[in-house]
């Protein structure tokens, strides 16, 4: 006799875009209950159609999230993918730009952390976090973007050891370059350009396999790892070549 498995209810913000769209699709395909948190009405009517349960949030409202994840009955695994992008043109620092990227990036993240954390410790479920393989090397323009993940990054990592007792398991993704409408506005080149699809599929096996990190491709995210670990003049030089061709 088969066994039959146990079908996971799954939380994804930043679902009505890019790799959180994708992964909620794919996700739905394989069976699995759906919360889809975002704010795009055709997306969210998209996913509705697919089985879906969404929800229309704006997770920078700390006391809306909380009503709305504490209605939510069940989550084995949330994945927190709402985020941003702003690049910054020096010699003019925008520090209202910066802490705007600053502040979504990480509002988000930590507001559906504490919604959904309680729920995730009743099912020993999987937390889950997007960072970015711009937090490995500094990059110019990306102050603002690259502070905010490495920011996700050490949270991810602390938390990590903070829940283990509490028997809730945490990955942190580290994802390069994605063909997503967040990625449309650079006008630089991107190397190992992903698709959403791709992205996905590396998520989704990473978590099935329980990783602590799930980083892709390794083809660009081993390189740019070294690269942190060489002296500051290294990866100056390469920055600077980069914003040159800019």
């Amino acid at each position: 006799m088969t066994a039959t498995l146990k079908k996971q209810h799954i939380l994804i913000t930043g679902a009505t875009s890019g790799i959180g769209y994708q992964l909620a699709k794919d996700y739905l395909q394989e069976g699995q209950h759906v919360y889809a948190v975002g704010r795009d009405d055709e997306a969210l009517a998209e996913l509705t159609s697919l089985g879906a349960e969404t929800i229309n949030l704006d997770l920078m409202d700390r006391d809306k999230v909380i009503a709305a994840f504490d209605k939510i009955s069940d989550v084995d695994l949330a994945i927190c993918g709402a985020g941003m992008c702003e690049y910054l043109d020096m010699p003019n620092f925008d520090s209202s730009a910066f802490m705007n990227v600053m502040s979504v990036n990480m509002g988000t993240l930590s507001h559906a952390i504490e919604g959904v954390l309680p729920k995730l410790i009743a099912s020993r479920g999987r937390l889950v976090g997007m960072g970015s393989a711009s937090a490995y090397v500094p990059f110019a323009r990306a102050e603002a973007y690259g502070s905010s993940k490495a920011a996700i990054h050490y949270l991810m990592k602390t938390l990590q050891i903070s829940l283990a007792p509490h028997d809730v398991s945490v990955s942190l993704v580290v994802p390069g370059f994605v063909e997503t409408p967040m990625t449309k506005q650079n006008d630089f080149p991107m190397p190992f350009l992903q698709t959403p699809e791709q992205a996905s599929q590396a998520i989704r096996d990473g978590i099935k396999s329980g990783h602590d990190v799930i980083e892709f491709p390794k083809k660009l995210t081993l390189p740019l790892k070294v690269l942190g670990t060489l002296p500051d003049l290294v990866w100056k030089q390469v920055s600077e070549k980069m914003n040159k061709k800019q």
